[in-house]
């Protein structure tokens, strides 16, 4: 038997063997480490610390991370057009934010869930995933193993209007939209990413293992990382789009497992298919990157971010009103709250109300606080304690506006794009964009990607860029050209555009012919094009706009509705659009001809079967020739002769009979 001191001396050398141990793994391991563990670089150039640094800073992290994993839950509802969003403030928190601002040209509710998942773990610990409280373990050993840095999914129903609705705090392309980016020591991205797609297929129920070589580039400039990461190197980022994914329940079952109250508790209790799936817009996202606690980025977490974007066509229903509340567009309250949150709280913004329709909330608010500045205006925010309201019962937060809904004509966004196949026929066709800057005074510069499947083979000697009767020069180009089967075409352009003006981007195409085993089984629907993305830098306040949920460094950026500049350019918020999804048509085979074929071949069978089936069977036995027969005259007289002979015969019987009787009288 060991005492209680051998006991804990025990204990201890095993602690100090442990940390030995972990010490001896770090020193081991410096080269994968340190691309997690210094200071952020410059773009330019590269810093490596020391091994003492090196090692003394994960050891220092490492003893940081002691402390419990964070849960940052966030919930934003915004009633006609205006999202919500939720402050985390202390690292665990449960908000919801409402924004009650100018109603929509169109009857509409947006309405925005998200949770955040931080764990804890530095960046010298955060890629072995042995400790996990709240960051899901399968997800987890996915972005170890694989060596992902920084990864944004999103599977979207349905198209965001920016002309109606402004812009979202997250867009995203119609299907299924993936892009992620690579440690610097990956050995084999293309293999990596491969990897990623086939085990995020299975996570989330979708058809994710369709991304491949054809469907799969690295942009230059669109797509740079929100997070840190270790080498900004294009070669490192991958990007896929497949806009014919649909969503549908079998993909928000597991999205929900990835909560950390999963469904069972929480604002996540809201999220039932029958309400979800009857929105105009549904949109899951997934955005993971890694996020700088300090300057020097000596202590980072690797921050999970689920967001659920909606859009509701609620005034219809409410007879013309605005007015909405948690069990109208769910079909229920809240009855409790996440516990591993240590707080809770509805925070409504009230800055307009009575300026463009009052309403009234209801149950009262706990507190009014007066939020950041957005721009020059501060927002009123009423803010609702959750834990204390559920202890009460269910409950059911609701806006009641006083006056029916006033359609009118709202503001343009400030950069707004579209997009179009033009020409007809089955041979050449045409791409043209336009892009609409409505600032009245400064000219915006602006990157468009374009991504065209092989099948449309791209002429870059028709590319016309044009602005009204002006010819542009795009400041930047890059173009790789496609190949048959293998690898979509890649162009991207640097732009700027001119104030208050439309720019066209148009190029020309050949459609390409397939092999007959290439087309889908509804081949006559057509082929889908994805979504172009057109980012850019816009100055400060922007109208309609409360900053993207995936650039935020903190969530309470996004309450605020103050989106991060860059370092580089400060006073700017970055906006990012996708465009329509295009259908085109190809050249496509009469795939009825086979059907066609065999109804005409079973036709002619069934008819000739019955002859030839005689013939084959029935026996063929001699017999006399007939005589000829007569005319039709010779039959005539034959007939007539006979009707004489039968007469005369009649007669002659007739006078026998007489003659017998007169010798008997006689």
């Amino acid at each position: 038997m060991h005492t209680a001191d051998e006991k804990r001396g025990g204990g201890t050398r095993f602690a100090n063997l442990f940390r030995r141990h972990e010490t001896l793994l770090l020193e081991s391991a410096t080269e994968h480490l340190r691309s997690y563990c210094w200071p952020f670089p410059p773009v330019t150039q590269v810093q490596v610390p020391k091994l003492g640094q090196h090692t003394s800073r994960c050891l220092s992290a490492r003893q940081h991370n002691h402390k419990q994993p964070r849960l940052l839950a966030m919930w934003r509802l915004c009633c006609h057009r205006r999202p919500v969003e939720l402050d985390p403030g202390d690292p665990t928190q449960t908000t919801l934010v409402s924004r009650a601002q100018q109603p929509c040209a169109t009857t509409c509710d947006h309405i925005v869930l998200g949770y955040t998942v931080a764990q804890t773990a530095t960046l010298c610990t955060w890629p072995l995933f042995q400790h996990l409280r709240l960051f899901p373990l399968s997800l987890g050993e996915i972005v170890s193993q694989q060596q992902v840095q920084e990864l944004h999914l999103s599977l979207t129903q349905g198209r965001w209007q920016h002309r109606k609705w402004g812009y979202p705090f997250q867009d995203a392309p119609p299907g299924a939209h993936l892009w992620a980016w690579f440690a610097h020591d990956t050995p084999d991205v293309s293999s990596a990413w491969k990897k990623l797609t086939n085990a995020l297929s299975g996570q989330l129920c979708a058809s994710l293992n369709f991304v491949d070589d054809t469907v799969t580039v690295s942009p230059k400039r669109s797509f740079r990382p929100q997070g840190w990461v270790r080498s900004h190197n294009s070669s490192l980022l991958r990007y896929a789009a497949l806009p014919r994914e649909s969503v549908c329940t079998e993909n928000l079952t597991p999205w929900k497992k990835l909560l950390p109250c999963s469904s069972k508790a929480g604002l996540s209790t809201l999220l039932h298919a029958l309400q979800l799936f009857t929105a105009n817009y549904l949109s899951l996202a997934l955005d993971l990157k890694t996020i700088c606690q300090d300057e020097d980025c000596g202590h980072a977490v690797l921050e999970l971010q689920m967001s659920v974007s909606l859009v509701f066509d609620s005034v219809a229903a409410q007879n013309g009103y605005q007015s909405w509340s948690l069990s109208k567009l769910f079909g229920a309250g809240l009855k409790t709250t996440c516990p591993l949150a240590s707080m809770s709280a509805i925070y409504v913004d009230t800055s307009n109300n009575g300026s463009v329709g009052r309403f009234h909330l209801s149950p009262e608010p706990t507190q009014l606080v007066v939020s950041g500045e957005q721009g020059s205006q501060q927002r009123t925010l009423a803010v609702y304690d959750l834990k204390h309201h559920v202890a009460q019962g269910r409950f059911n937060l609701a806006a009641q506006y006083e006056k029916p809904h006033i359609y009118w004509l709202i503001p343009e966004p400030a950069l707004h794009i579209t997009r179009y196949i033009r020409g007809y026929g089955l041979e050449r066709g045409g791409i043209v964009s336009r892009i609409r800057n409505n600032h009245p005074t400064k000219a915006v510069r602006a990157v468009l990607l374009d991504v065209i499947p092989w099948f449309l083979r791209v002429c870059l000697h028709t590319l016309r860029i044009t602005a009204g009767s002006r010819q542009l020069t795009p400041e930047h180009v890059s173009y790789q050209p496609g190949l048959d089967r293998e690898r979509p075409y890649h162009l991207e352009l640097t732009l700027v555009l001119p104030p208050a003006s439309e720019t066209v981007v148009a190029f020309e195409f050949e459609r390409a012919f397939l092999k007959w085993t290439e087309y889908p089984p509804d081949a006559n629907h057509g082929f889908y094009v994805g979504a172009a993305v057109l980012s850019a830098l816009l100055d400060a306040p922007v109208a309609n706009y409360s900053g993207d949920i995936s650039l935020c460094a903190s969530l309470r950026h996004c309450i605020t509705g103050t989106a991060p500049g860059t370092r580089e350019s400060p006073g700017k918020q970055f906006v990012r659009i996708y465009t329509e999804t295009l259908l085109v048509s190809l050249p496509t085979p009469d795939f009825s001809m086979p059907y066609n074929v065999i109804c005409l071949a079973c036709t002619v069978v069934a008819l000739a079967f019955g002859p030839i089936h005689n013939m084959a069977t029935n026996a063929l036995n001699a017999v006399e020739a007939k005589k000829a027969s007569s005319g039709f005259v010779q039959q005539l007289l034959s007939k007539a002769k006979g009707l004489l002979r039968k007469g005369n015969q009649t007669g002659g019987s007739g006078e026998g009979e007489t003659a017998s009787e007169g010798k008997k009288n006689q």
